[in-house]
């Protein structure tokens, strides 16, 4: 990687990549579109344990840090008929809870009312990941002072991006994602630490 200057490239990227980059708005780039729910959604007639189809809520983007590989509440074949279906990986976009936390879905799942998803996208996955990661807090120039921000898909469209060719955007993701799962292992290293620390000390203390 090398320091860059210029208006219409970022000040460091990757040395074999000089195009300038271009900017456009996320509804050139991709098909936004809402999830949606079956009500009332409290109905249990909506799920179903043996279906192979899951149902994303926003506490499972909590619990896995926006990327799922799992969904323990499952939908049911009516359900299924209320909302979106997903049945390989896409970007998503929380827009009710935690607004605007970018989401990479792994698994066959329905889709709450409460996202956004990018169909047929023109974009590397992982890097508009990572860019709507780092652009998160940016969307609270939406809401009010002290409300909670109110995103909808007509927002997402016309936000401004500088993108790069599909070549330099796969070299970024794989980067910064790489960089995502060293940080994982390493926490998760250190809680492993902690607890074993705890143990000793109960176990070594009278």
């Amino acid at each position: 990687m090398f320091p860059a200057t210029g208006e219409s490239i970022p000040e460091v990227r990757f040395a074999d990549f000089d195009d300038d980059w271009e900017q456009r708005k996320l509804g050139d780039l991709s098909d936004i579109v809402r999830g949606a729910s079956p009500r009332p959604i409290q109905d249990p007639k909506w799920f179903d344990k043996s279906s192979d189809i899951g149902w994303l809520r926003i506490a499972d983007v909590t619990e896995q840090n926006g990327r799922i590989y799992h969904l323990e509440q499952k939908i049911s074949k009516a359900g299924q008929e209320k909302t979106r279906v997903l049945t390989n990986p896409h970007l998503l976009l929380s827009i009710a809870a935690t607004v605007g936390k970018p989401v990479v879905n792994y698994v066959k799942t329905g889709v709450h009312d409460g996202f956004l998803i990018f169909l047929t996208p023109l974009f590397d996955k992982e890097f508009m990941f990572q860019w709507l990661e780092m652009f998160r807090p940016k969307w609270q120039k939406y809401g009010q002072p002290g409300s909670q921000v109110n995103l909808n898909s007509e927002l997402v469209r016309k936000q401004d991006i500088t993108i790069s060719t599909c070549e330099e955007q796969k070299k970024i993701g794989i980067f910064l994602k790489q960089i995502d799962d060293t940080y994982k292992l390493h926490r998760r290293k250190l809680e492993q630490l902690k607890k074993l620390k705890s143990s000793l000390l109960n176990k070594m203390f009278i």
